[in-house]
């Protein structure tokens, strides 16, 4: 669910950080994103499934959680809301739980507040704005589940070693499944393989199979172009 308005090319880099007592959401989550090489503050489930995509997603360089806090008149009344991130040349966007967004229940009120007084400032500001719900971002979980075994090796500025990084470029001059590169390369370790081929494909250097069956030895991995 997108609202395209013009957009402007401000940076938000800082997240603005609440009390996770005074944060309305389920569950939390501090977790490391090497994009950004920082710890990231994240207030549910389904943020941290979306934070997922974000992170795995190589067309997208920055990005911030909590990125703005903004008052809008609304009703008669000035309303606080913080998005829930903004990601660079896109939008801000907030992360709601489908039912949360249904007007006819009256639980919905608070957040269908939230997300009218943010389409508002956006509208007046000149950003695009979205809203992703379960929907969205759950819609391929066999690609969460892979991400979540992905990102782990890619951990507090990690680098790969150059020459395992060229012998494995080297051996992918075709597709190969995992199981069959770990043969060509049987002199390294799995985790040793592991964080290259896995860095390799974070970065868009390899495109695979992660989008369509769950991460193992039968997934496929191959140079673009290929």
């Amino acid at each position: 669910m997108v609202l395209s308005y013009k957009r402007r090319l401000n940076m938000f880099n800082t997240p603005f950080m609440t009390k996770r007592s005074s944060k309305y959401g389920s569950n939390y989550w501090h977790v490391f994103s090497p994009k950004m090489n920082r710890m990231i503050h994240l207030f549910s489930d389904l943020e941290y499934d979306h934070w997922l995509l974000v992170e795995g997603n190589n067309q997208i360089k920055r990005f911030c959680e909590q990125p703005k806090r903004i008052q809008v008149s609304f009703e008669g009344s000035l309303v606080t809301s913080i998005f829930d991130m903004w990601i660079e040349s896109q939008c801000f966007i907030e992360i709601k739980y489908h039912s949360e967004l249904d007007p006819q229940n009256p639980k919905s009120e608070r957040s269908l507040r939230q997300t009218a007084i943010q389409r508002i400032w956006c509208k007046e500001n000149d950003y695009d704005y979205m809203i992703q719900t379960e929907n969205e971002i759950r819609k391929n979980p066999v690609l969460l589940d892979n991400l979540k075994e992905i990102i782990p090796y890619l951990q507090y500025g990690r680098i790969p070693n150059e020459i395992d990084y060229h012998f494995i470029m080297q051996k992918i001059s075709k597709r190969l499944t995992i199981k069959q590169l770990r043969e060509e390369c049987n002199h390294l370790s799995v985790s040793r393989l592991n964080q290259t081929l896995y860095t390799l494909i974070y970065s868009g250097e390899l495109s695979s199979t992660i989008n369509q069956s769950p991460l193992g030895l039968t997934t496929e991995v191959w140079q673009n172009g290929i």
